[in-house]
């Protein structure tokens, strides 16, 4: 299999500043999101959850942001637990097009089967979780107040509209791509990432040598899943294996050997968008 990664190191993203003129200059709004779902039988919970926006004159140290949202997030209770810092994040715009240029990927290739064929209700359910989930640019910056106390480069100045997601630890794993049943598997220490897999069941049209892992803070890694080459490597707690699909053996290669079957553009768009996932 190709790796899914090279097109990955293409994505660039500039958010942070550091000049005297830029943060005298710069207004700064940044919206608390704590991705917690709401409990059980509380459907309307999560509609009527307090939104809390921090305002500041001009661009801010990081450090100032994230001890200004954990005095709200306690003042308001927004969370039950710790933040859980490996999930925390920042965001800018939201990725729209992106997200309805992959829907629309997703929907020609169903086009190519019929409804019962195990592809089709693959895609199908990979199409309903991009489209039930936000995606938006992620600033490539990991954020931990404790660090951001200390280190120079873990404080730099933020400006612009924001978005601060702060979670509680997640204590699931999601598996998405070519599975029969895609969905929230229960996170385990040490499960590995073909343990996870074997949950979903690969389809027939499943990559079988390597799966692609997304860390809660926005890493992307390739596991070995195959009984010849599987390594084991940990998975955190709120991670997304995307099994890729794959056209079979039949299928022709392009001119840089890659699956011409279509779902080669669908696996690398996956992958990319599924790093700015918003919870």
């Amino acid at each position: 299999m190709k790796s899914l990664l090279t097109p990955l190191l293409l994505l660039s993203f500039s958010l942070l500043a550091t000049s005297a003129t830029y943060a005298e200059t710069a207004n700064t709004t940044v919206q608390i999101h704590t991705g917690q779902a709401p409990a059980q039988g509380q459907g309307q919970v999560k509609s009527q959850r307090k939104q809390i926006t921090l305002n500041y004159a001009s661009a801010v140290r990081t450090e100032q942001v994230l001890k200004d949202a954990q005095l709200q997030i306690a003042k308001h209770a927004l969370l039950t637990t710790p933040v859980y810092w490996l999930q925390a994040a920042i965001f800018t715009h939201p990725l729209e097009q992106e997200k309805s240029a992959l829907l629309t990927l997703i929907t020609t290739q169903q086009g190519e089967f019929n409804q019962e064929d195990e592809r089709y209700k693959a895609l199908a359910a990979l199409h309903q979780f991009i489209s039930s989930s936000h995606f938006a640019k992620r600033a490539l910056l990991q954020l931990d107040y404790d660090n951001a106390r200390i280190t120079n480069s873990a404080n730099p100045l933020l400006s612009g509209e924001l978005t601060l997601q702060l979670p509680a630890r997640s204590d699931q794993v999601w598996v998405l791509g070519a599975v029969k049943d895609t969905g929230a598997v229960e996170w385990q220490q040490r499960l590995s990432t073909a343990e996870y897999l074997n949950h979903a069941e690969a389809i027939s049209a499943a990559e079988n040598d390597t799966a692609v892992v997304i860390q809660p803070d926005g890493k992307v890694e390739t596991h070995p899943i195959a009984y010849w080459n599987e390594r084991h490597h940990d998975i955190a707690p709120g991670a997304i294996i995307y099994l890729p699909f794959t056209g079979g053996w039949l299928v022709p290669l392009d001119n840089l050997g890659f699956d011409a079957s279509g779902f080669n553009e669908i696996n690398q768009a996956v992958v990319s968008l599924l790093r700015e996932r918003v919870l």
